[in-house]
């Protein structure tokens, strides 16, 4: 009978339990071979199925240790072999104090040694050499595969630097390196370069953007990270007296106006005709010393009549008199003398 569920219970054949030998005494039963030899052998039974402290024989199912701890538990040597806490907090099981590959070719032996590369290992090393180029690593000697950085770029001079502890996750073909990168040149995200026209440009890693001059411009690499951009003799320069070699024109504006009208004095002269009445409303652009000039002209119609803001001032307040005949054309000159004072002159009448 021996084992039934978790209690092992003596038999002889035909009594169980702690007294079988007495019971077969009260049953007037002899001492007979065959009965003792199936007691022996229940015993010897049960304690085949116990497990040997020596590690002479195996667990044939799942050990329950009814909520119990198991103590003093050697660290693992074999992939399949159980861990201690120990050895999880030590890191022990994928950190490697020193790698002992060479630059570019790093290599680490684990123990216990992992058997197969396998996605989602993580692995971590001190590397004894910094990187000068595309780089890889073999665990256990189970192969060299590559480091990736930024998911598929290949590891750059300076990106593992000599003595970094390096991170490592694979991905199921390389290893993604996860720890921070070293200090290697032009390692970084690309951009967009781009201007007042042309095409758009793309500055990717390891790219070199030029800082162009131009016309009068040069510009000169110096100390590190500064580009100093030098302006000759041929450009005007705000606090320098200028001989200008080529004549110089500000912005016009061309166009209709009638009712309300805002001049926009980011322009600096004015060529207008007048489609019905209007009025020069007071403007918010002017800057102190400004000048320029107006052309008023009379559309096919004419008699169009000019009322002011109270920004314009002219001689004496006795506001502006202009051309009325059809398609005439009037000049007037102004100066900005502040913020709100814009000084209309006398308007030069009936240009033909």
């Amino acid at each position: 009978m021996g084992w039934s569920g978790d209690t092992f219970t003596r038999t002889n054949g035909t009594h169980t339990g702690t007294s079988v030998w007495q019971q077969d005494r009260d049953a007037g039963t002899k001492i007979v071979a065959d009965r003792h030899d199936t007691n022996d052998n229940d015993l010897a039974t049960g304690i085949n199925t116990c497990i040997n402290k020596t590690g002479a024989n195996a667990f044939t199912g799942n050990a329950n240790l009814g909520s119990q701890k198991i103590v003093s538990l050697a660290d693992g040597t074999a992939h399949t072999d159980g861990v201690n806490a120990g050895q999880i907090q030590d890191g022990g099981l994928v950190f490697q104090a020193n790698d002992t590959g060479s630059a570019n070719t790093y290599a680490i032996a684990l123990s216990p040694a992992v058997t197969a590369y396998v996605a989602g290992q993580e692995f971590n090393f001190k590397a004894g050499n910094a990187s000068s180029g595309a780089s890889t690593l073999n665990v256990n000697g189970l192969g060299a595969k590559n480091i990736k950085k930024r998911n598929d770029q290949a590891i750059a001079a300076g990106d593992i630097e000599e003595d970094a502890i390096i991170k490592v996750l694979y991905d199921g073909t390389s290893f993604q390196m996860i720890s921070q990168l070293g200090t290697s040149a032009g390692s970084m995200t690309s951009f967009t370069l781009t201007g007042d026209s042309g095409s758009n440009q793309t500055i990717a890693d390891s790219n070199t953007m030029d800082v162009a001059g131009g016309t009068g411009i040069d510009t000169v690499v110096g100390a590190t990270d500064t580009v100093t951009v030098n302006i000759d003799s041929t450009v005007a320069t705000r606090n320098t007296n200028n001989t200008w070699t080529a004549a110089q024109q500000g912005r016009t504006f061309t166009g209709n106006i009638t009712g309300s009208t805002t001049l926009d004095l980011t322009y600096q002269n004015f060529i207008v005709t007048a489609t019905g009445n209007f009025t020069l409303a007071n403007p918010s652009t002017e800057v102190a010393g400004q000048s320029g000039v107006i052309v008023l002209i009379q559309d096919g119609t004419g008699s169009r009549t000019i009322s002011l803001g109270t920004d314009y001032e002219t001689a004496g307040g006795a506001g502006l008199t202009i051309s009325t005949g059809a398609n005439a054309v009037d000049i007037i000159p102004y100066f900005v003398k502040a913020a709100g004072s814009i000084q209309l002159g006398a308007p030069q009448l009936a240009f033909a």
